[in-house]
C-alpha cells in the first residue's frame, strides 16, 4: 500500500482487516492526535499492517475469544504523535524505545519488527473488582500466548501487550506487586502456572482465515488456533512411520508445524525431510506459506531427552542441543516455543 497522502487513502487504510474481529481503523485513533491536531498515520503502511496482523491474530483474537470484548486504549502511534506525547509528559516512551512497539512501521535498533496495543478487558476489570489480581491474567497469557512483553497499569486494569518477531517474554507492572513479575532467567519463568489463575476460561479456538472486504484472504496473516495442540486430531500416518518420533518445526510464519513421516531420530534430524533437508531448502513443504525455518524440535515418546536443531553458520551444518522431553511436552501443550528459551539450550551446550 502506498503512503497515505489523501483522505481516500486514509479511508482505505482504515478498512484494512487485520484479523477476524479487528481492522486498522480500530488502532488509528489517538486522543493526543485528536486534541492537538497531529497526523497519526504510518509512514510505511504495509509494514504497519503486517505487524498489526501479527498482533491481532497471535494475541488479541485469542484473548477476545476467551474473555470477551477487548477495548483498545492506544494502538498505533506515528513518530510525530509519540514524540509529542513523550516531550509533553503524556505517558509515551521515547520514539526509539517505541519502534517495533506502539510505532508499528519502524524496526527497533536491532532491526526487529513488532507491534504494541494498550488494551482493557472488561472481564478482567470485573475479576479484579471481585478480589482477583492482574497477575492472574498475566500468568494466563504467559502460559497460553506467544507474547513479547506485558506492562500493567493502575487504571481499568489496562495493560500493554506486545507482539515481536523475537519475543523476550517479560512481564512488568506499575500496579502492586510493582516491578518485574517474570523474565527469562527468573526461577518462575518456565513451566506452567495453572495454580495462579484458577477458574479462568480455557483458551478458545480462533478463526484462522479472516477475509478482507473483497473476499480475498488476508496476506501474511499467520494461522491462529489457541486450542492446546495436544487436544487437536493428529494427521494420518503411513504404515511405515514410527509414530513415537515427534517432529515439530518453527518457521517465521508458522509457529508450530507438525510432521508425522519420520521413522527414526536420525531421519528426523539428518534426513531429506528432516531438519537437514528443511534448512537446506529441500524438504517437501510450502516454504512461502510457512516462512523461513528457524528451529526443529525432535524427540521420541517415552524418552527423557530430546533435541532442538537449528542451522549453523551459512547453513552448512546443523547445531544440535539436548532438551528435557518434559520441556518439549510443555511447548507441545501450548503449541509454541519461545526463541529466548530455545537459545538457552544452545548456550548451555557451548558452556
Amino acid at each position: 500500500m502506498k503512503s497515505v497522502d489523501s483522505y481516500a487513502q486514509l479511508e482505505a487504510l482504515g478498512r484494512q482487516r487485520l484479523s477476524s474481529n479487528f481492522f486498522m481503523r480500530d488502532f488509528l485513533y489517538s486522543e493526543i492526535a485528536a486534541w492537538h491536531q497531529l497526523r497519526n498515520v504510518p509512514d510505511f503502511p504495509d509494514r504497519a499492517l503486517e505487524s498489526g496482523r501479527m498482533l491481532c491474530t497471535k494475541l488479541l483474537e485469542p484473548l477476545q475469544a476467551a474473555f470477551g470484548r477487548i477495548h483498545i486504549r492506544s494502538g498505533y502511534r506515528s513518530p510525530l504523535v509519540n514524540g509529542f506525547g513523550n516531550e509533553h509528559g503524556m505517558n509515551c516512551a521515547s520514539n526509539e524505545s517505541n519502534f517495533a512497539g506502539h510505532i508499528w512501521d519502524y524496526p527497533d535498533k536491532a532491526g526487529g519488527h513488532g507491534a504494541t496495543a494498550c488494551i482493557v478487558i472488561p472481564w478482567l476489570v470485573d475479576h479484579i473488582g471481585n478480589g482477583g489480581s492482574w497477575t492472574d491474567m498475566a500468568w494466563w497469557i504467559h502460559d497460553h500466548l506467544d507474547y513479547s512483553s506485558l506492562y500493567f497499569f493502575p487504571k481499568l486494569a489496562a495493560f500493554n501487550i506486545s507482539w515481536h518477531e523475537m519475543p523476550i517474554r517479560r512481564i512488568d507492572s506499575y500496579v502492586e506487586p510493582r516491578g518485574c513479575l517474570t523474565r527469562p532467567g527468573m526461577d518462575n519463568h518456565g513451566g506452567l502456572h495453572r495454580d495462579q489463575y484458577p477458574g479462568f476460561p480455557e483458551a478458545a479456538p480462533v478463526s484462522a482465515s479472516p477475509r478482507n472486504l473483497s473476499g480475498a484472504s488476508l496476506p501474511d496473516a499467520a494461522p491462529v488456533n489457541a486450542m492446546p495442540l495436544a487436544a487437536q486430531p493428529l494427521s494420518a500416518t503411513g504404515p511405515d512411520v514410527d509414530v513415537s518420533i515427534v517432529y515439530r518445526a518453527i518457521h517465521a510464519r508458522t509457529a508450530w508445524r507438525k510432521a508425522f513421516n519420520h521413522k527414526s531420530l536420525e531421519a528426523a534430524i539428518h534426513g531429506v525431510n528432516g531438519a537437514a533437508g528443511l534448512f537446506s531448502g529441500r524438504a517437501r513443504i510450502d516454504y512461502a506459506a510457512h516462512g523461513d525455518p528457524r528451529y526443529v524440535l525432535v524427540w521420541e515418546q517415552g524418552k527423557e531427552t530430546g533435541y532442538v536443531v537449528k542451522s549453523g553458520p551459512a547453513g552448512k551444518k546443523l547445531v544440535i542441543a539436548s532438551v528435557p522431553v518434559e520441556q518439549l511436552l510443555e511447548f507441545e501443550t501450548r503449541g509454541m516455543a519461545e526463541i529466548s528459551r530455545l537459545e538457552t539450550y544452545f548456550s548451555k551446550a557451548r558452556g
